[in-house]
């Protein structure tokens, strides 16, 4: 072993205190980057198996009522591969137990009893209806588990006003509802939506659908135009109540992963480059501090004759020792919090198996990373060390100047205990900068993880107390006249009634298109309440459109723009309309308009096709029973149990992250603070042991060296709180989600709280430096001057 090697060890093991607090942060960054973008992989990968295993079609169609003989001129529509024609419709199922009337959904399986061509069901449990059985039905997963079904149990089902009776024949996961929610919900409720697969001729019977066929699937030939197909579907489809075909990217389950997975890969780029980012920077004051420190070893290994390559080698071997510990730590950490992560998604995407990925690429990407990012860190400091003559290295640095005039005569003025620490900050004003603007970067990773909190609260707040103010949303099985709303006005717990009609269109700007709903609402309307971006209310547009702002910016539209809305159901009427004001909304798209002018652009009286209600807490439950008996509600959704089923949902994936994040803003704090002070010690051991020869005690010493660190913290600490904000809002906006608008909202609490988890940890690290000044070595101190 070289000499320079054994100089290697014995400086890891001289500095054990800091390469520990290095290799954690280093540690750090690549646990970020290993957890982010393996459970993106990992997500992604589940999802790409699971699609071509069900073959999952590309395109969807739903149609009023067509005849079976149709589905051969689709089969024909060029570029069209495999074409399937299936039988679907709404469900409500009788379920004791439920908090509230279970909402569902049944499609039909092909009569030969055999699998469908396209979106084929992965059984877990049992089998696929038998051809003559028409009481026998597959079950969706996820309603199974949450209620503990097995083969051979039954379910009561009404289908277009009928009860039927299923005895369940097997559990199934499908490509179609990988995520499953109710109506109107966008977080999954296991407990209150089902989905049920039947025997076609049970299904098509209990629709009326005999013969015919209400929604069409299919799949496309490699290289065929998607928008082509839709067309010449939808101009097939036109005669018979098309209701306008879409492809994958707007199939609701899909979309939703698809968000994730959006947002997932974004923060898999944009957290690990931000954490790295600022593990760089600090990673350049800390190492380039102690290479600095060692500069008399420097010089003096060139004064023996060593060329700077030799010497330059031996610091990277230091530094990659470094790596190498922190990046074990990293990685094993990073893919126990990946696991952890895709556990949290569990819930949310429902997959045959959902195995962990952790390529071999990825731990490789991550210690080459990290081993760049610390090799910076030294560079610097070791290239200016390397210029410096041997001469010129083997002598102390000369000492900073105290500041210019003025500040040397406040110095005059200060008593001796102050001058020194006040010449450490001021005499080297870019060391200073730099280890100020290191502790306020620990400030924003605690944050990142604690202001979760605060944005679903703020999204709550929004959303359910100030636009969507109702207690319950009826949906009806088709729109009614007006009086349906003044009948549910009349029924026992119900304080406020308020219709709604909602229809399906297409909204087109330039070549920019979006399928979502147009809601129309009542003048005056009090139970949803359209916000701009101040939060005040929008009156209901008359004569165009409102929509929602992050809708418009995906239309590219303003105000005083005109969209063409192309409605999908009726006469499939196309029209122009000026958008007359923009609105504000977290959950999803929105478009809205008042309800007498939506259903006379649909040339219809007086109808409505849901019903916004407020509710006696008193007489919810009666009511709710009520609503579940009467045959035209399609489905109830309750806000205080979308509520509930909310924050059971998020509360995992918001509790891992703020653990994390916070657990790494703790990290940073020590790694930056410990070393900063150990290293200032360093430097300073000559200064300290003079002091206490001089007759200064342990404290009053103590207090020269940690009084400069106690200013860069109380400094570093409103500047991270600023930087916080910016970081946030940075995340935030480089997201790429429909499903949910998470806003930039810190609360003061969670301010205060990071401020006071890095002062903890500045205060720790002053405690152990504390107890390395009470145990220095006068005479070897005073001797490293000789």
């Amino acid at each position: 072993m070289s000499v320079l090697d054994r100089k290697v060890l014995r400086d890891v093991w001289a500095l054990r205190g800091q390469v520990v607090t290095i290799a954690l942060l280093i540690g750090a960054g690549v646990a970020v980057l290993v957890m982010s973008v393996s459970s993106f992989l990992s997500l992604r990968g589940a999802q790409q198996a699971f699609y071509a295993e069900s073959r999952f079609a590309e395109v969807f169609a739903e149609v009023k009522r067509a005849p079976r003989t149709l589905l051969a001129r689709l089969a024909e529509i060029p570029g069209v591969a495999v074409v399937e024609g299936r039988v679907g419709g709404e469900a409500r199922v009788d379920w004791l137990g439920a908090e509230v009337p279970v909402a569902g959904r049944v499609l039909s399986l092909p009569a030969s009893g055999e699998q469908s061509p396209l979106n084929r069901l992965r059984l877990l449990a049992g089998r696929l209806p038998e051809p003559t059985r028409h009481d026998e039905a597959v079950i969706h997963a996820a309603f199974a588990e949450a209620w503990q079904l097995r083969p051979g149990d039954e379910i009561a089902v009404i289908l277009n006003g009928r009860r039927e009776r299923f005895r369940i024949a097997g559990i199934a996961h499908s490509p179609e509802f990988v995520f499953t929610s109710r109506p109107g919900n966008p977080l999954p409720d296991d407990r209150g939506f089902v989905v049920l697969w039947a025997n076609e001729e049970a299904v098509a019977r209990a629709f009326d659908m005999q013969g015919a066929f209400g929604e069409a699937v299919l799949t496309l030939a490699p290289g065929a135009s998607e928008p082509a197909a839709i067309a010449e579907l939808d101009r097939l489809l036109l005669p018979w109540g098309g209701r306008g075909a879409y492809g994958r990217r707007d199939q609701p389950s899909h979309r939703f992963l698809e968000d994730e997975l959006a947002e997932q890969r974004t923060l898999a780029v944009t957290v690990p480059l931000i954490f790295f980012g600022i593990a760089a920077f600090l990673l350049n004051v800390v190492l380039g501090r102690i290479v600095e420190a060692q500069r008399e070893q420097v010089a003096a290994l060139k004064a023996l004759g060593y060329p700077s390559l030799p010497i330059a080698a031996h610091y990277a071997k230091f530094v990659a020792v470094i790596c190498l510990l922190g990046s074990a730590l990293g990685i094993a950490a990073g893919a126990w919090m990946g696991a952890g992560m895709l556990g949290n998604y569990r819930p949310f995407f429902r997959f045959p198996e959902m195995p962990y990925l952790l390529p071999a690429w990825l731990p490789l990407v991550a210690v080459t990373t990290s081993f760049a990012v610390a090799l910076l860190g030294v560079l610097a400091a070791l290239r200016r060390i390397l210029r410096l003559p041997a001469a010129e290295g083997l002598r102390p640095p000369r000492p900073a100047a105290f500041g210019g005039r003025a500040l040397s005569g406040l110095g005059r003025r200060l008593p001796a205990g102050a001058k020194i620490p006040l010449r450490g900050l001021l005499g080297r004003p870019l060391r200073t900068l730099l280890t100020v603007l290191g502790i306020a970067l620990a400030v924003p990773m605690v944050v990142l993880g604690l202001f979760w909190w605060d944005a679903m609260d703020s999204m709550v707040e929004l959303q359910f107390d100030r636009i969507e103010r109702g207690d319950a949303f009826v949906a009806l099985t088709d729109p009614r006249p007006s009086r349906a709303v003044r009948e549910m006005a009349r029924l026992p717990g119900v304080l406020a009634a308020e219709g709604q009609r909602i229809v399906p269109v297409r909204l087109r700007a330039a070549q920019r298109s979006r399928l979502l709903a147009l809601t129309g609402l009542p003048e005056g309307a009090e139970l949803r309440v359209p916000r701009n971006a101040d939060l005040r209310p929008v009156p209901i547009p008359h004569d165009g459109l409102a929509l929602s702002r992050r809708l418009a910016e995906r239309l590219g539209v303003r105000e005083g723009d005109t969209v063409q809305v192309e409605v999908l159901e009726g006469a499939r009427r196309v029209h122009d309309l000026p958008v007359a004001a923009l609105v504000e909304d977290i959950i999803g798209f929105s478009a809205l308009m008042e309800i007498g002018a939506l259903n006379r652009l649909m040339r219809e009286d007086d109808l409505v096709s849901h019903v916004a209600l407020r509710v006696d807490p008193m007489a919810a439950e009666v009511l709710w029973q009520h609503l579940a008996e009467r045959p035209r509600v399609a489905a109830t959704n309750v806000k205080a149990v979308w509520l509930r089923v909310f924050d059971e949902v998020i509360a995992g994936l918001v509790l891992t992250s703020a653990m994390t994040l916070t657990g790494f803003g703790v990290i940073i704090a020590v790694g930056v603070v410990y070393n900063s002070a150990r290293v200032a010690l360093q430097e300073r051991g000559w200064e300290m042991a003079s002091l206490r020869v001089l007759g200064f005690t342990r404290q009053e010493v103590s207090r020269i060296l940690l009084a400069e660190l106690a200013v860069a913290v109380l400094v570093a600490v409103p500047l991270g709180l600023v930087l916080a904000q910016w970081i946030v809002e940075l995340v935030l906006g480089a997201r790429d989600n429909e499903s949910f608008d998470v806003p930039a909202a810190i609360s003061t609490a969670t301010f205060t709280t990071a401020a006071l988890v890095v002062l903890g940890a500045a205060l720790a690290s002053a405690v152990a430096v504390r107890r390395r000044i009470d145990q220095l070595d006068l005479v070897a101190a005073l001797k490293a001057r000789d």
